[in-house]
């Protein structure tokens, strides 16, 4: 494959809006998500917005009291499935909301421009678009790290399931035939203004010295996003007679279990270590740099990383940003990063300090246009949507190399829709 071909091909994979499909066991029903990842905006959380899409319009029409109904559930699963004895789950339900999509109740309307594409493209008289408005105060998803190499259970953690399913009544326990799930995770953007910079000063008397050592300590900046560089700055007025050797930087993930009562764990995800030779009456600035990356944690159990959904790679879990509430343990886990410092010196000596900060995922690129509502319809707006198919009519591995089994590429180009249909 030649270099143009190579830019072609990325140019295209970036044309194309990636739509997520699932279709339950016996064929009555597919649901198709836009994005299964949602952002928590603080003050508000995008909606989750979703296209049902019927595919026996006469078996609903000959057995009428059968509906479909949709409802989203945040779950904090606190032990492994092959622990459920007697009927007992180690799981919680911390927010659940549900409607009735089919029959439409009064009328339909779309929330996103995805929704407005897809019932274009599948017809409005068999597919219906419904929307969760989530408020502000639930939990992330926040999944707490397994042993290595363990694939036996769904690990601990909140997480968030779409489900839509035929039944009678919505409170029905409806066949798993006629059911379709989807994971979706709740994560957090780092807003665009930045918070003060993290400062940090101490100082400390040693025996035998009439003066103390003093230190100052700031962050570049308060928040950072996954996979940056943390950089420390600390300045040292060394008045006592003690030396300073050494200095220990390293960030610590601080997990607080807001379920039944709160539990507090702390982990070391990033350490390094410096020598020093600070001597009396002496005087340093320097700058130090620290990176927390999950590649170097992958073998501390209990870790709280940003929830999974299947077997994707994730990322250490980003800190918990939420308005005050009055029930705490609708928050699930509360993550939080600190840099500690610690300085030691001669004769058995050490001096501590802490820097809170902030760790996040950036907002990405066309995250607002996909987002906003659906234009008024014209001509100009009447995509069509296709799963891009190589010249043997395999899937094309290079869109589609990264997706889970039930995920599919639409691109709004060609006149057809071709799916892929899966057991997941």
């Amino acid at each position: 494959m030649t270099s143009s071909d190579k830019k072609d091909e990325k140019k295209n994979s970036k044309d194309g809006t990636r739509v997520f499909k699932k279709m339950c066991l016996d064929g009555k029903i597919s649901t198709y998500i836009g994005t299964r990842e949602f952002v928590d905006h603080v003050g508000h959380i995008d909606p989750v917005a979703a296209v049902l899409l019927i595919h026996e319009m006469d078996w609903f029409a000959e057995n009428k009291e059968y509906k479909v109904y949709a409802e989203i559930t945040a779950t904090f699963r606190y032990g492994r499935d092959d622990l459920d004895v007697l009927g007992i789950n180690f799981k919680k339900d911390l927010y659940t909301d549900a409607m009735q999509v089919y029959p439409v109740k009064g009328v339909a309307s779309c929330t996103t421009k995805i929704q407005e594409k897809l019932l274009k493209k599948l017809g409005s008289e068999r597919a219906f678009p419904f929307t969760f408005d989530l408020p502000a105060g639930i939990p992330s998803s926040v999944t707490l790290q397994p042993v290595k190499n363990d694939t036996s259970s769904k690990p601990c953690g909140v997480e968030y399931c779409l489900k839509t399913y035929v039944a009678k009544d919505m409170h029905e326990p409806p066949d798993r035939k006629q059911v379709v799930d989807l994971l979706i995770k709740k994560i957090t953007h780092a807003p665009d203004t930045q918070a003060p910079q993290p400062y940090i000063e101490s100082a400390k008397n040693f025996m035998m010295s009439p003066n103390p050592l003093h230190v100052e300590a700031r962050l570049d900046k308060e928040r950072y996003i996954h996979g940056e560089p943390i950089y420390v700055h600390i300045t040292m007025g060394n008045q006592s007679t003690r030396a300073v050797k050494k200095l220990r930087l390293s960030v610590k993930q601080v997990a607080n279990i807001c379920l039944f009562s709160n539990a507090i764990y702390k982990c070391t995800v990033a350490s390094v270590e410096h020598d020093l030779n600070v001597q009396p009456s002496q005087t340093i600035a320097q700058t130090f740099s620290i990176r927390p990356l999950l590649e170097d944690n992958r073998d501390k159990r209990g870790l709280a990383l940003d929830g999974q959904i299947k077997s994707e790679d994730t990322n250490l879990a980003s800190s918990t940003i939420a308005l005050p509430i009055a029930n705490r343990e609708a928050l699930g886990i509360v993550v939080k990063y600190i840099v500690k410092i610690e300085l030691f010196v001669s004769m058995g000596g050490e001096l501590k300090l802490e820097l809170p900060f902030t760790l996040s995922h950036p907002i990405p690129e066309h995250y607002e246009e996909d987002m906003e509502p659906p234009p008024q319809p014209t001509d100009a707006n009447a995509e069509n949507i296709n799963v891009e198919l190589d010249e043997s009519g395999a899937y094309n591995n290079t869109l589609l190399s990264t997706q889970a089994d039930d995920q599919l590429l639409i691109d709004f180009e060609s006149n057809t829709l071709t799916s892929k249909e899966t057991d997941a």
